[in-house]
């Protein structure tokens, strides 16, 4: 269970800053490479799938265990 949240929050952690990052790339003058940050979205979004298929695996097992007890 402790994998799956950690996971999750991970992906948050990743998404946030590179929303926040395509967002400040996008405004300044610079035009700063944005290929790094979209891979970095993916990857937290990745993170965040993994992260809650794995809660939701663990929770089934718990849910059946209690069934057959």
């Amino acid at each position: 269970m402790f994998i799956g949240r950690a996971l999750y929050l991970l992906g948050v952690a990743f998404v946030f800053f590179s929303v926040l990052g395509i967002i400040m790339v996008s405004f300044s003058d610079s035009g700063g490479d944005i290929a790094l940050l979209l891979f970095a979205l993916l990857n937290g979004l990745i993170a965040m799938g993994v992260g809650e298929i794995v809660i939701d695996v663990n929770h089934r097992q718990r849910i059946e265990k209690m069934d057959k007890e």
